[in-house]
């Protein structure tokens, strides 16, 4: 489809649109516009399982697993890792020292809590995170006093560091935890990958064609590069019905102001969680589930999510998919997205509308077009300049 097709399907359907993005606008910025530090979410999942383990430098093949899997068997790895530590017994016998050692150092270090942020672990002193994912100088410099009082313990005993018996990234992983599962530091892992994201101004007319077309813009990115590029503040929607927002932000949006309905207005939601609500990133198969039977939940509670004016939902993102046809840029809807799909299936029980763009360079055919099709998404292959930067640039000159 050309750009002027693009745009007129757009503005044709500007009071019903809302659009869907995925990570696609990223990599179009990393390899359009040389932009570094981006990276797909193979790359993503590669990054997180170094940090979880730096000694393991054995090579798994995750060819047929899907996204999900390849979270939770990168977790079991690391669980395994912290159970089977080869340790010999006059180490195990110092390690209740090494980590009380390990807390009065860091502890020594003044304001040490601000640098993660993280809130005191009921009566128990904060603990931090000692590894990679730290960038803090001071904490940096904490670990390395801690390394030093660790071998110092070791020669006095007349016991040399052996980085691979004594695996001091795994010691400080179990300070970090306490009683967290690792899931949770591996999504601090991931917090800290996103939370410096940003997007140049190429990408502004789109985001200016949404706001003028009162148009919702969901995202399944946990980054927050949109709103920070066009000053957004965070926000929750009146009567929310979780107010912590910690598990899943469905009421959580970002707009310059407070909105009525999701459906009528400009805002940024999103539907994967936010980096900054560690709990609320959802990339595990059990992050899927818990995300597919809160929305049952939720759908239960309505005959007709499209009309009823009483639903529970209609302030949040899910009322979105249920009052708009969606615009859908920059998302794979590879098979691991299994919400999307099932989401997708039950909006076209009310015969909603939407489109699904690709790029030239990729090749939607066989059975993810049958797919695309049966749940009443329309497939149109654009060029990807025009599609993510032309096509908006020639709205706005219309509007």
């Amino acid at each position: 489809m050309t750009c002027s097709e693009l745009s007129s399907l757009i503005l044709q359907n500007s009071d019903s649109i809302a659009f869907l993005v995925g990570n696609g606008i990223h990599l179009y910025e990393q390899k359009e516009k040389n932009i570094d530090g981006k990276f797909d979410w193979n790359e993503l999942i590669i990054k997180v399982r170094q940090e979880l383990l730096p000694y393991n430098s054995e090579r798994i093949s995750y060819r047929r697993m899907s996204l999900p899997e390849k979270f939770d068997v990168i977790v079991h790895e690391s669980l395994a890792s912290k159970t089977n530590l080869r340790f010999s017994n006059a180490e195990q016998d110092l390690f209740p020292q090494i980590e009380s050692l390990a807390t009065n150092t860091i502890s020594e270090y003044p304001n040490y809590d601000k640098f993660l942020g993280q809130r005191p672990y009921g009566d128990r002193p904060n603990h931090i995170v000692l590894n990679s994912l730290v960038n803090n100088d001071r904490l940096q410099q904490a670990k390395k006093d801690l390394l030093q009082s660790i071998e110092n313990i070791l020669k006095s005993i007349g016991l040399k560091l052996n980085p691979n018996s004594l695996d001091v990234q795994n010691i400080a992983l179990h300070i970090a935890l306490g009683d967290k599962p690792v899931d949770y530091v591996a999504k601090l892992i991931i917090k800290s990958l996103f939370e410096h994201y940003s997007l140049k101004e190429w990408i502004f007319p789109f985001i200016q064609v949404a706001y003028k077309l009162k148009a919702p813009i969901l995202t399944t990115n946990y980054d927050t590069s949109l709103s920070k590029l066009v000053h957004l503040s965070p926000r929750i929607a009146v009567d929310a019905n979780n107010k912590i927002q910690e598990g899943f932000p469905f009421e959580t949006y970002f707009a310059k102001s407070p909105i009525n309905h999701p459906w009528d207005s400009f805002a940024i939601w999103h539907i994967h969680g936010l980096y900054n609500y560690v709990n609320s990133i959802r990339i595990g198969r059990i992050d899927y589930e818990n995300l597919q039977r809160e929305i049952q939940a939720r759908l239960n509670m309505t005959q007709n999510p499209v009309i009823d004016s009483h639903w529970d939902s209609n302030n949040s993102w899910l009322s979105i998919l249920f009052h708009k046809n969606l615009f859908i840029v920059g998302l794979g809807l590879e098979k691991d997205e299994e919400v999307l799909w099932w989401l997708f299936k039950e909006r076209n029980k009310y015969n909603l509308k939407g489109w699904y763009v690709y790029i030239d360079k990729e090749n939607v055919v066989g059975t993810k077009a049958k797919k695309l099709r049966d749940v009443g998404l329309e497939i149109i292959r654009a060029d990807k300049v025009d599609l993510y930067e032309n096509v908006w640039k020639q709205i706005i000159s219309k509007i």
